[in-house]
């Protein structure tokens, strides 16, 4: 490790970079280090070392998070499921003991994404559409941008901010639609899916260990963007060493839809994404010719009905497309190996109920970032 630590400070003097800027690499580097000690002893997160985590991804390609994960989450490897609670899932009545966990778990590891077919229950999709169909919204619409998409940060600007109670979805005025995490939360279907067996069989079964689970979000995205955001770039998420988005799809998508597009085998290192994943030592974005030019052949777009949940390891290169016409409704959380870097606070949760409030109780390392309120 102390090797790529020292490539990245080299990295640093060939692109003479003030020495004054470079006092925030060696906080960082020194929380990285403290913080590596402080989770291996009591699993507190280290925010701090984010930055560090991200730098060291690129130079590496993915190998740096690997050998954390290995070291930190040591202590906690878990061969076999035992939730500490009786539940109910809302994707496959089997549960746990479901015969395709294996092959959905395989294909994961090896392509970094698999798209169940229409998994979730008829009910608990109307559930949460209705629910987004009527709550009040944040909406967001942007300007075009600065300067054209040639895998450089993008710098946006939003032409309208502000709150819409519900979506007309024959005229929507913004780009996004976001239902309130707050009200998200309170949903007993979107609790449920929080603790649902059948995720957490798979995201044991992959990670290796029980994850800690987070991020819950849904929005809808029309086809009101400038067209200068078109295409739109890949990129890498940074979450916590190792772990899978769910993506579940409460609308049906298409290709002339938003939808959700990724390159097969780019989450585990390798010789074809290479050249991509170290641009990212410098910017945040690939544009679609970067990608295209290297590895085409390995792009899918996915697309699904409603009901179906895409499973997507977002190490890998990725990125929602926009869509020209009409809409789509979807959910995501996070299912991670590991808090070692995590920049996400708890989110307090009211009207914990049933399933939910089993899970806080059993297993508080795997939902840390849920607190009950008062």
């Amino acid at each position: 490790m102390t090797q790529y630590l020292s490539k990245f400070l080299t990295w640093s003097q060939k692109k003479e970079i003030p020495l004054t800027n470079l006092a925030r690499p060696f906080r960082e580097t020194a929380a990285f280090g403290k913080g590596i000690w402080r989770y291996w002893r009591s699993g507190r997160p280290e925010p701090e070392s984010n930055c560090i985590v991200q730098k060291l991804f690129a130079l590496t390609d993915g190998r740096s998070n690997d050998f954390l994960f290995h070291i930190l989450e040591s202590k906690r490897r878990e061969r076999s499921l035992e939730l500490g609670w009786n539940t109910v899932s809302l994707v496959s009545d089997a549960g746990v003991s479901d015969p395709t966990i294996d092959a959905v778990v395989q294909t994961l590891k090896e392509d970094g994404v698999v798209v169940l077919p229409r998994k979730l229950k008829a009910e608990t999709v109307q559930n949460l559409y209705q629910m987004a169909l009527a709550c009040e919204l944040n909406m967001t619409t942007w300007d075009s941008p600065r300067q054209s998409v040639t895998g450089a940060e993008i710098e946006l600007s939003r032409v309208e901010h502000g709150s819409s109670h519900g979506i007309d979805l024959e005229k929507p005025r913004a780009s996004v639609y976001a239902v309130p995490r707050r009200t998200l939360l309170k949903n007993p279907s979107l609790q449920s899916l929080l603790c649902d067996s059948y995720l957490l069989a798979i995201a044991t079964r992959y990670l290796g260990v029980f994850p800690v689970v987070t991020k819950p979000d849904m929005w809808w995205d029309t086809a009101i963007w400038p067209e200068g955001l078109r295409p739109r770039p890949f990129h890498t998420d940074s979450g916590c060493l190792r772990w899978f988005k769910v993506g579940v799809n409460l609308t049906d998508t298409t290709l002339d839809t938003p939808h959700f597009v990724y390159v097969k085998g780019s989450h585990n290192p390798n010789r074809a994404t290479r050249p991509l994943t170290r641009r990212l030592m410098s910017r945040m974005c690939l544009s679609d010719a970067e990608v295209m030019q290297v590895c085409g052949d390995r792009v899918v777009h996915l697309t699904a009905p409603a009901g179906s949940i895409t499973l997507a390891d977002t190490r890998g290169l990725h990125k929602g497309e926009l869509g020209r016409v009409g809409h789509r409704l979807v959910l995501y959380l996070g299912m991670e190996g590991s808090a070692f870097n995590s920049i996400d606070h708890p989110i307090p949760v009211t009207n914990v109920v049933g399933e939910l409030e089993r899970a806080i109780r059993a297993r508080p390392f795997g939902y840390q970032f849920f607190q009950r309120a008062a």
